[in-house]
């Protein structure tokens, strides 16, 4: 899959801040997302492109971040990447072309 064959998707960033967005506008779909954020994530996914899941083993977590704390969530990296590996991580692209936070796709396969 190319990314021409998928140019209406958003990155990972585009779609995590639709989210929020979503959770600030509407109360009863924050509270979903905080209670059972994978399957509300990927219900949103699926409203972008059909079929799409996350990976069976992949935890996700939503946490309220206080007025008086700032939280920065650094990923797990393999031990070892190519140049072009960790070009593509550091712009948040996977070799399937979609942008994602972490060495996963994000729109299924």
């Amino acid at each position: 899959m190319s990314e021409q064959s998928t140019p209406n998707l958003p990155s990972w960033q585009e779609f995590h801040n639709e989210l929020i967005v979503k959770a600030l506008k509407d109360e009863s779909f924050r509270q979903e997302l905080l209670a059972n954020p994978k399957a509300v994530v990927e219900q949103e996914m699926g409203k972008l492109k059909e079929g799409s899941k996350l990976p069976a083993g992949l935890e996700v977590k939503v946490i309220q971040q206080p007025a008086n704390a700032l939280y920065l969530v650094l990923p797990t990296m393999p031990e070892e990447l190519s140049d072009e590996a960790l070009d593509n991580v550091a712009g948040g692209r996977t070799t399937t072309g979609f942008l994602v936070p972490i060495p996963f796709t994000l729109y299924g396969k």
